[in-house]
């Protein structure tokens, strides 16, 4: 009996080991990336490839123009994904870290949401070179979008937030037996 719990036990341990390496892609995934043109005070999606390999998350634009902001962001920096209606809501939240970084004095919350079924949309928050808070957003084709987000999940050890955590723990049953007459 203790053999087979060992043993158990010891695939268990080398599947969670060499999991990241069997899930690990070796094509990029297309999509757009948000670059900014500090100059002209400008925000747009770009074509781009996102990688990730060995605990790094990779952005390359395609085009030469805009390689000035590919980026290369270890999977320690990364503090928080957020995906769906809770990237909206940290988007539009004028409190939030995100929306302060991304929009600053530039208000495109209505070109950066503009529907598009082919993507599925990320927000990752990260700590830059200098130890600095940011953030960048990017679109990843939605046929990819699952692996994406296995791939990412095991690599930054995060889970993806779609929606705000509950803030109301309280749940309603019903009536009280006392209303009960």
């Amino acid at each position: 009996m203790n053999k087979l719990i060992f043993s158990l036990l010891a695939i268990m341990y080398s599947t969670t080991i060499l999991l990241p390496a069997a899930i690990a892609r070796e094509k990029p995934y297309g999509g757009k990336c948000l670059y900014i043109d500090e100059e002209a005070e400008d925000q747009k999606f770009r074509s781009c490839e996102v990688n990730i390999k060995q605990k790094t998350l990779t952005i390359n634009f395609d085009k030469e123009q805009y390689q000035d902001d590919n980026k290369a962001i270890s999977a320690r920096n990364i503090s928080e994904i957020a995906s769906g209606e809770y990237a909206k809501k940290l988007l539009s939240d004028s409190g939030s870290i995100v929306s302060g970084i991304l929009l600053g004095p530039i208000n495109l919350i209505g070109k950066i949401f503009v529907p598009d079924r082919n993507y599925q949309q990320y927000i990752i928050e990260y700590k830059d070179a200098k130890g600095k808070k940011t953030a960048t957003i990017l679109n990843v084709n939605r046929s990819d979008a699952p692996e994406f987000q296995q791939e990412l999940t095991v690599m930054t050890r995060k889970l993806i937030t779609f929606r705000p955590g509950q803030t109301n723990t309280i749940i309603n049953v019903g009536p009280d037996i006392d209303d009960i007459k």
